[in-house]
């Protein structure tokens, strides 16, 4: 999948924040013109203009490519995205499973249209209902990458080790 695509998968099916109003919409029917500009909320490094490395600009590209500008505020928690979103002004989160529940309990983001994603039959069956990006059948997310969670416990507290 190209560069475009990776990019524009992700600003399409990422949580879209409109307010209240929007977040109570159906979701979209169709993908119209693009308003050229895009705001997103990321962890450091998702989101790469090669500031950092050189090797990895996925940004530049992107915007030659469509005429989409890109703007990107990193979030070092999921307490820090869930605050800015909630804030405003952005259109869409790269969010951890906990913050994307969050938001949309909290009617901060809109369901989208995965018909509407063009290789979203290409993600993993074991992630594509899941329920951190998945509510009542309603799907608000797109699952990008995914990660362990470890559990560190204590032994000499815990006799027994947790099993779940």
């Amino acid at each position: 999948m190209s560069v475009k695509w990776k990019l524009m998968g992700t600003t399409v099916a990422a949580a879209v924040v409109l307010g209240a109003f929007a977040a109570q919409a159906e979701p979209l029917q169709s993908i119209g013109e693009g308003e050229g500009e895009v705001a997103i909320v990321a962890w450091p490094g998702y989101i790469e203009r090669g500031e950092t490395d050189p090797a990895y600009d996925w940004v530049t590209g992107f915007e030659k490519e469509t005429g989409c500008k890109v703007t990107v505020k990193t979030a070092g928690s999921s307490d820090e995205m869930v605050s800015l979103m909630n804030g405003g002004g952005f259109d869409l989160v790269t969010a951890s499973g906990d913050a994307s529940v969050r938001l949309i309990r909290g009617g901060t983001v809109q369901e989208i249209n995965t018909a509407l994603i063009p290789d979203y039959g290409k993600v993993d069956p074991r992630l594509q209902n899941a329920a951190w990006h998945t509510v009542d059948g309603k799907h608000f997310g797109v699952p990008w990458q995914w990660g362990a969670n470890v559990l560190l416990y204590n032994a000499d507290v815990f006799e027994n080790a947790p099993q779940s």
